[in-house]
């Protein structure tokens, strides 16, 4: 019998002696999650809610919550200014009914300085697309006008019929 064989055999006998005692343990493990989780709650998704509306909501499941002001980004740009842009933990989450929740929200300066931000990005990618242009249009004319010479030092170029007459 081979070493890996004798392992082998081995490794089952030890498997088999052992797999009662882990079932029963992950068994337990499992029982306590469960009995841990039997009274949590989904946390309401109040997403894209004004404030008022998404307090009230939280209020009805007596979650503890804190409003969060974002800082400008251009993905705020165009949203509407005091209502939840985020929620943390996700809406739809289940959570132990203790979970404190954070909203976050944009007000109008918020959103008018991410209007800016939006408005100077999209203005850097117009210039870069412009600059971008000018370098193919730039590269186009020198590679015609060395073409254009080349032709015209191997005599390739088009003769006019009436100039042989």
């Amino acid at each position: 019998m081979g070493k890996l064989q004798v392992i082998g055999r081995l490794a089952r006998v030890a498997a088999a002696a052992l797999t009662p005692v882990a079932l029963d343990e992950a068994t337990k493990i499992i029982n306590r999650y469960l009995d841990k989780r039997k009274d949590y709650v989904k946390i309401p998704d109040v997403k894209s809610l004004s404030l008022d509306e998404a307090a009230k909501v939280l209020e009805q499941y007596e979650f503890n919550y804190a409003l969060v002001k974002v800082k400008a980004d251009v993905k705020y740009a165009y949203n509407d200014s005091d209502t939840v842009l985020r929620i943390l933990p996700k809406g739809g989450a289940s959570v132990d009914p203790t979970t404190f929740v954070k909203l976050y929200y944009s007000d109008e300066e918020t959103i008018q300085q991410s209007n800016v931000l939006f408005k100077n990005m999209m203005d850097q990618k117009v210039d870069k697309q412009e600059k971008r242009q000018q370098a193919v249009r730039g590269l186009t004319d020198k590679t015609k006008q060395v073409a254009t010479d080349v032709s015209g030092k191997l005599g390739l170029t088009k003769k006019d019929k009436n100039s042989d007459i």
